[in-house]
């Protein structure tokens, strides 16, 4: 009994062992507490990458140079205009983008809302989205022609009744999407034949529209069927990869304002938004959950722990008697530091490995169960390994704080007072 512990040998662990079965069912009941916290922290951060995955992931798979042009109200007086006006960009600002940028622009994409109107076909009629672009439009956001073809060049050109219809409005409208190409559909009564059918490949990345129930038509013919003379509602550029966008953007923001007389330094009137500012927007959005997640599972397995220390001092009161001898045989204070702060350990690691164990296996089970979709929201979720090997640690660092309130309860025992334990 006075002998030296030894950590190395069989003995040692086997009576450790031996003290957490004896009392089988309230170690289990404890450890439960630690095995659900680290579980739900599992699951949640798991989860958190999974959602980080299917939005932000497919932030980044569209243009890394992509720079959005919106006009709003002047909140500034300017050369006459006073403030609050309402104006357009047009196709001189397109042209000057492209003399000013010159060889740094792949292409700039012009896009005009109709808002919502009448699509019909045969006896059936829908209200939905309508939009006039050009060609690069489908380079701009994250979509995929599955009938036919997007609009080209050609169409700008001779200013054609086509249009191509999102995956949604094809699926209504027709038995059948590949029936959709070369049929007719009427647009507030204005006949537009069908070339392709498109479909968003991230829902959640939008200009306010959704892509899958939207209708292109070319953008002279959309400006000319609603009256839009050379209005342009928004401008999509694209910078080639070797030319960073934050060099040219206060650059094409001030030639525009210059071109449709908005003071220079009025901020509000033109919108401008880049692939970075999307993604410093999703991070932020993203780090406020984790840290949300971090709080949630380590108050549950704090918990844990508060309650495996409880059950640790409720086994060191009913073994004053045996520490107490312990004591008056020779026993070291290390040694009864050491046992008790190992069976502290020993039930909390336990109970943490199994939990993490649990929750890696459900995030690889549901990673294999999710259907394959390229608009699906959450994909691939998984615990990072850094971030399990910190959750291991902070097991570790709470198996210790838990057994040290217990350990002083029981160096505080003097041998004489245990002998007269009842």
């Amino acid at each position: 009994m006075n002998r030296n512990i030894n950590i190395f040998d069989a003995d040692f662990w086997g009576e450790i062992l031996q003290t957490i079965k004896s009392q089988k069912g309230r170690s289990l009941m404890t450890a439960f507490g630690v095995f659900w916290g680290i579980f739900m922290l599992t699951l949640l951060i798991g989860a958190g990458m999974g959602l980080d995955n299917g939005v932000a992931g497919r932030v980044k798979s569209m243009p890394a140079n992509l720079l959005w042009l919106v006009p709003k109200e002047t909140t500034m007086p300017y050369k006459g205009f006073g403030r609050d006006r309402k104006w357009k960009m047009g196709h001189k600002d397109e042209l000057e983008i492209r003399r000013r940028v010159g060889n740094g622009v792949d292409y700039v994409s012009a896009i005009c809302f109709a808002d919502f109107q009448n699509v019909s076909c045969g006896e059936q009629t829908y209200q939905y989205q309508v939009l006039g672009v050009t060609p690069e439009f489908y380079g701009a956001l994250p979509q995929r022609v599955l009938e036919g073809r997007f609009i080209d060049d050609i169409d700008i050109m001779e200013h054609r009744k086509v249009c191509v219809i999102g995956l949604h409005i094809a699926e209504v409208l027709f038995d059948n999407i590949a029936e959709a190409t070369g049929r007719i559909v009427e647009v507030n009564g204005m006949p537009l034949k069908v070339v392709g059918v498109s479909k968003t490949t991230n829902e959640q990345i939008n200009i306010g529209v959704d892509l899958s129930e939207s209708v292109f038509m070319p953008l002279p013919t959309e400006q000319a069927a609603y009256g839009r003379g050379d209005e342009i509602d928004a401008f999509v550029v694209i910078l080639k990869d070797s030319v960073p966008v934050a060099h040219y953007r206060s650059q094409i923001e001030n030639l525009i304002k210059e071109n449709n007389s908005v003071h220079p330094d009025d901020q509000l009137a033109l919108t401008s938004v880049t692939l970075g500012d999307m993604l410093v927007m999703y991070k932020n959005i993203f780090t406020g959950i984790n840290l949300l997640i971090w709080i949630i599972g380590l108050g549950t397995l704090m918990a844990g722990l508060i309650g495996i220390s409880n059950i640790m001092l409720v086994t060191v009161k009913e073994r004053t008697q045996e520490i107490g001898i312990r004591r008056a045989l020779g026993a070291q204070p290390a040694n009864i530091v050491t046992q008790i702060m190992m069976e502290s350990l020993v039930l909390t690691m336990g109970a943490g490995l199994a939990g993490l164990s649990m929750g890696v296996w459900l995030l690889s089970f549901a990673g294999r169960m999710l259907p394959e979709g390229e608009s699906l929201p959450f994909t691939n979720p998984y615990m990072p390994f850094w971030t399990a090997l910190a959750s291991l640690l902070i097991i570790v660092a709470g198996g210790l704080f838990a057994g040290w309130l217990p350990t002083k309860r029981a160096l505080q025992i003097k041998p004489i007072d245990a002998l007269r334990e009842e």
